[in-house]
């Protein structure tokens, strides 16, 4: 009996050493450099940022990047070659089929696993610099995040994810510009900065606060209505009050400012004046109606509670 025990219990130790190695081999399988690149692709392309931040080797304090916008089809480690200082270069496949990039990320050893399974981590975190902004406005959206800079035409920095795909577009709706959308697969990238045009809607909230500012003109009985752009010059005496009315608005053409942020704007209208007026020369009266053509410029800026119209006078 003993003799069986014993055989049984040495068949039961070898079965157990190689359960143990085999369990050993698929953790060290799981733990290679390719591994963990692809643990880190597969969370970056299911939004999971807390989980790609960890395996990129970001402070657990630090802000988390931006993700990927895309919905990737190809996730893939190309191949994987030892380099003569013990890191090794992996090269991966990521993006869609119409926006693929392949990038290589250098991993270097990590502190072995139970102090025997080796590990890796990224070299270098594969988080890239963005800069963004746009030429007359101080606000930008990129991806699903709101950034504001310092100031109108200035630029401010965020980080993403590599490899992902990020679209940069204006999110204020008194501008438009065509979103630029982009492939981050460096650590630094060129500079995203849009180009801003003023949108229908800008040009309508012009428009309407120049109408109303002409119509509060208008009600001045007076030769030269004050902070108007328009008025008459009658060399014979006026008796009465003078009566104004817009006889055509003028049409606006929006240009950038010299200061990003604020629009020039200027536009030729045309007001009508009725009056009496007494020929100094005979004394004789009549009743006169003139047209007076008149040109409009001044600044609209952009803020907060959209945008504030400033009106120069012809005197300004």
């Amino acid at each position: 009996m003993r003799r069986v025990a014993f055989a049984w219990g040495g068949a039961a130790a070898a079965i157990l050493t190689l359960g143990t190695l085999s369990a050993a081999a698929v953790v060290a399988q799981n733990m290679s450099a390719e591994a963990h690149v692809t643990q880190y692709l597969d969370a970056l392309a299911r939004d999971d940022l807390s989980s790609a931040a960890r395996l990129a080797g970001l402070p657990s304090t630090a802000d988390l990047p931006l993700g990927d916008e895309g919905t990737p089809s190809i996730h893939r480690v190309v191949s994987a070659t030892a380099e003569r200082d013990g890191t090794i270069t992996v090269l991966i496949e990521y993006g869609s089929e119409s926006d693929a990039e392949r990038v290589a990320f250098a991993m270097t050893p990590a502190p072995p696993l139970l102090g025997v399974i080796s590990t890796w981590a990224f070299a270098t975190a594969p988080v890239a610099t963005l800069t963004v902004g746009a030429d007359q406005h101080d606000s930008v959206t990129v991806g699903e995040r709101s950034v504001t800079t310092v100031g109108a035409g200035e630029t401010v920095a965020v980080a993403v994810f590599v490899p992902s795909r990020i679209t940069v577009r204006l999110t204020e709706p008194l501008l438009r510009a065509e979103a630029i959308t982009l492939r981050v697969t460096n650590a630094t990238v060129d500079p995203v900065v849009l180009m801003a045009q003023p949108s229908l809607q800008l040009e309508r909230s012009v428009r309407q606060q120049l109408d109303r500012l002409l119509t509060e003109c208008a009600t001045q009985r007076v030769l030269r209505p004050t902070a108007c752009p328009f008025g008459a010059e009658i060399s014979d005496r006026v008796i009465g009050e003078p009566q104004w009315q817009i006889s055509q608005q003028p049409g606006v053409t929006l240009a950038p400012g010299e200061t990003p942020g604020r629009w020039q704007f200027s536009g030729d209208g045309v007001a009508r004046v009725s009056l009496s007026v007494q020929q100094l020369f005979d004394g004789s009266t009549d009743d006169r109606v003139e047209l007076v053509p008149f040109t409009v410029r001044g600044e609209i800026v952009l803020g907060a509670d959209g945008g504030v119209l400033t009106v120069y006078t012809p005197d300004g």
